[in-house]
């Protein structure tokens, strides 16, 4: 086979000269497939490398993610829990009326002269309406107590505040000598502020208009 004209030099130069120009052709054809195919490859390994660390990193954030997501379901679960019981001890709407009636119905069961039962309107709060009730009444010592007992009792909750308690004033025995001291089972007066709780979901109307004094 005839040896192509420009590679004649080559194919009749001295053995060391082939020696020489057979590795410069090897350097050349490594350096080309060097730039021409593992240049790129090795670019799109580190990019690929690059890509494999971020989805790494996304996954471990991912994973801890997932298990703070856990943690605060759980935290909303028992807190929905807390809250519903919570709300059963706060009347809505339909409830507050018959709460006034066992707050009355207490007050006459302890023995207590009722001489004012007023429930004002209702203290817009951000969860929650606060119903305040002026209450007056005339016992003895013992009544009032028997009356907060039943008060602390009732499954709703009821608040007592303002509280002013007064005895009657006994008359001076004849002769100048000192009136007696009230005793507990002296008639006192006491004049007080009962507070109930409307649970008040966020963008409810307000609450309905409390009713006249009684």
């Amino acid at each position: 086979m005839a040896v192509p004209a420009f590679l004649a030099p080559i194919a009749n130069a001295p053995r060391p000269q082939k020696i020489i120009f057979g590795v410069i052709g090897l350097v050349v054809i490594g350096a080309a497939a060097y730039f021409l195919l593992l240049s790129p490859l090795m670019v799109k390994v580190e990019q690929l490398t690059a890509q494999n660390q971020k989805l790494q990193t996304e996954l471990l954030q991912a994973r801890a993610l997932a298990t703070e997501v856990g943690r605060l379901k759980r935290e909303i679960a028992q807190l929905e829990e807390s809250l519903k019981g919570l709300v059963t001890r706060l009347p809505n709407e339909r409830e507050t009326p018959p709460l006034y009636r066992s707050v009355s119905d207490a007050a006459f069961q302890s023995g207590l002269a009722v001489s004012l039962f007023q429930p004002r309107e209702a203290v817009i709060k951000d969860y929650y309406a606060e119903i305040p009730i002026v209450f007056t009444a005339e016992g003895s010592y013992h009544q009032f107590g028997t009356f907060f007992e039943r008060m602390a009792r009732l499954p709703r909750v009821v608040t007592v505040g303002d509280l002013k308690i007064s005895g009657t004033a006994l008359p001076r025995p004849a002769g100048g000598a000192a009136a007696p001291p009230p005793s507990s089972t002296g008639s006192t007066r006491g004049e007080l502020v009962l507070s109930t709780y409307m649970y008040r979901p966020v963008g409810s109307p307000p609450p309905p208009k409390a009713p006249g004094a009684k």
